[in-house]
Formats: C-alpha cells, structure tokens, sequence
C-alpha cells in the first residue's frame, strides 16, 4: 500500500512538472515575441550559477503612469500587478501604464502579469518591485561572467542588454534568449561634484502670483561650482555595433537631458523652454569610436525645477539638498522625432532625417539611451 503511495505522488511530480514544461513550450510557440530592455545594472547583484541576473525598468512601479481602481487603492506585498506594454521607436518594448486589473480582453493589449514584491505606503516616488518570472536568464556553464563583463560596471562603461521574451494573452511570459544595444554608455562623476553651500539669497517663484517666496529646500550656486577642466559629469556614449550610427545632438547638447528616477511620478520636471524649437543636429559615431560629453550643471540649460505646493524652484540639481529624488542623463528617441520639422513617429528601426540642412546624413539611431542614476549629493546607484 505505501509503495502505491509512494509511486502515485511521483507520478503525479511527473504530470505536474510535464504540464509545465508543455505549457513554457507553447508559451514560446505562440506567444507574442517582444524584446524588452534591461535596467542599468547594479553589480552587487551579481552572476550566480548558470543564471544571470536581470532586473527592467518595469520591475519598479514609479517607471510609468498608474491606473488604479478604485483609485484610492494601495499596492499589497503579493497583489497581482499588470504592466501594459507599447512599443517604442526602434522597436522594444515598454510600460504605458500600470494597473491593478487586467484590461480589458475587447481591447486586446499586449501586457505583463506579474505579482508585488514588498509592501509599503504606495505614494508614487517609492519603490515597489513587481516581479514578473523573465528576472533570471539561464545559460550556458562559464559563460555568465563573459556576460556580466560586457554588461560593465558602475562607474564605468554598461551595455544594455535586450532581453527577448514571448507573451501569452493572459499576460504570462518566458525570457527566450538576449540581444545588445547597438551603443553603450557610461557615467563619470568627478571630484568636482559636491553638494554647493547655502546662501542667504535663495528665492523662488509662486505659481499663483509670481512672486519671490522663501524656498529652505533651494540653495544658490556659487559662481565656481566645477574647475572648467573637470566638469561635474562626464557622458561617454561609444558605438559598439558594426555598423556607424547617427544621433540627433542639437546645440547645448540638447539631445540629452536630465530625467528623474521617478520619471512621470516625480515632483522635480524640465523648465519650459529649456532646448525648444531647435533644429536637430545629425552627429555620426563611427562603429568602434565615442562621444565625451561635458555636462555642467550649473549652467541654466541643465537646470531642473521642483513643484513644492504653489511654490516652483528651478536651479541646479545639487541644490535640493532635502530632496529624496535621483536622477539620469537620458537620450529617447520619441523626443527626437518631436524636434524633427515635419517627422512623424513611427515603430520601424529607423526614422528618416528629415532636416534638410543634413539631407545627406543617414538616418538617426532610434532607441533609448540611460545612464546609472545619481543623487544631487554625487552618489551612484
């Protein structure tokens, strides 16, 4: 009799784990195949076994818009969490918004199931991990550190790795395999990076009467933040496809700007005005070779602004020395398309130059461009 026991559980390990097995493999048959980026990596996680490691920028609520009902709704330890996708110039994947409620089947979005983490105070700027079942990517023995080698280091140079999943309509999905981004990129904080001295002449500006009211959070730039030799942050942006690739870098460097951590949930934003109606710039990086960019925040073209009730502060980033909020230097191509006279987006790999002071320059690298974040205090994720 204990035998048949015995026998009966093993079979029925077998049935469960073959159901499994067959459901991964029509996952992969018939799911739909996306590739999704992988966040900027953070080393203390490191290559273990036959597994890497990986973790996306969906994986953390404050990335996209939230969609909740009832609205008043506050994320659980455990709660069921779906990431709605779009797709995004160049090709990959990304968050429209979160929800807690599948969408509706009519609709037919393409979206992530995934479960919560940890559990807090949700309110829209901390972090709340949402896992998904595509954080771990298996390969071949030995060949994880090779892996994690050209991934890079903080501090150093870090190439985002795409990973390729296929998503069921249920939401369910299986990491299948990984691809590079044509262009990596790194991140220098020099020692000129330091948290700048108050002053007793901080002001700001009210949004309902524009004028000056105390703002204890806001301190005023020196007139020498950085020796001209080594600015605060350094950008290196090298080309390590085959191929030479073309971005759009318009006066000031105004391809690029500062966004943060928070993104769309974050109370600090870009002022207006701030790098518009400029036309677009084609700078070509042959395939091996880098561009160094210097970035001086305390010139006003870097400056960000922070909304603190009626009260809106814009200056230097290192100057919110109370504020909780990092940031990252960005380059996305959707916002390169709105600068471009007459472009329209579209999801192709490429969109055409239409600036017609470059007409011979080859189309602009669409994709999006992210580096490690850091804190108004020069610390590094």
């Amino acid at each position: 009799m204990r035998s048949w026991i015995i026998a009966l559980c093993i079979a029925a390990q077998l049935a469960v784990l073959a159901y499994m097995v067959f459901g991964r493999e029509m996952l992969i048959k018939n799911g739909t195949r996306i590739s999704i980026t992988t966040a900027p990596i953070d080393p203390r996680d490191p290559f273990r076994g036959d597994f890497v490691r990986l973790r996306y920028p969906l994986n953390t609520l404050s990335h996209a818009p939230v969609r909740w009902q009832p609205s008043d709704y506050q994320p659980r330890k455990g709660d069921k969490m779906y990431a709605i996708l779009e797709q995004r110039p160049g090709g990959l994947y990304d968050v429209a918004y979160f929800s807690n409620l599948p969408p509706a089947s009519d609709s037919k979005p393409l979206y992530l199931r995934g479960r919560i983490q940890a559990a807090v105070n949700w309110d829209g700027r901390n972090q709340v991990d949402v896992s998904y079942g595509i954080e771990q990517l298996f390969v071949e023995q030995g060949s994880g550190v090779d892996i994690e080698d050209r991934r890079g280091i903080r501090g150093g140079m870090q190439n985002a790795m795409q990973a390729t999943i296929s998503v069921g309509a249920d939401g369910s999905a299986v990491l299948t395999g990984h691809t590079w981004s044509d262009i990596a990129i790194g991140l220098e904080i020099s020692d000129t990076f330091q948290l700048i001295e108050p002053t007793s002449e901080d002001s700001a500006v009210s949004e309902d009467n524009g004028s000056d009211t105390d703002s204890p959070d806001l301190i005023k730039p020196p007139s020498q933040t950085a020796s001209p030799d080594l600015p605060p942050i350094r950008l290196t942006v090298t080309n390590v496809s085959q191929d030479s690739i073309t971005l759009n870098n318009p006066g000031d460097n105004c391809g690029f700007r500062l966004e943060p951590r928070t993104r769309s949930h974050s109370e600090f934003f870009q002022p207006a005005g701030v790098c518009a109606d400029l036309p677009s710039k084609p700078v070509m990086i042959e395939a091996g070779e880098s561009i160094v960019l210097d970035i001086e925040l305390a010139s006003p073209r870097w400056h960000m602004s922070l909304k603190s009730g009626d009260v809106i502060s814009t200056a230097d980033i290192r100057s919110f020395q109370n504020s909780a909020e990092w940031f990252r230097l960005v380059y996305r191509s959707e916002q390169q398309v709105k600068k471009l006279p007459g472009a329209e987006a579209d999801d192709s790999k490429t969109t055409r130059n239409t600036d017609m002071t470059n007409a011979s320059a080859p189309p602009f690298w669409q994709g999006d461009l992210v580096s490690q974040a850091f804190s108004p205090r020069g610390q590094m994720d």
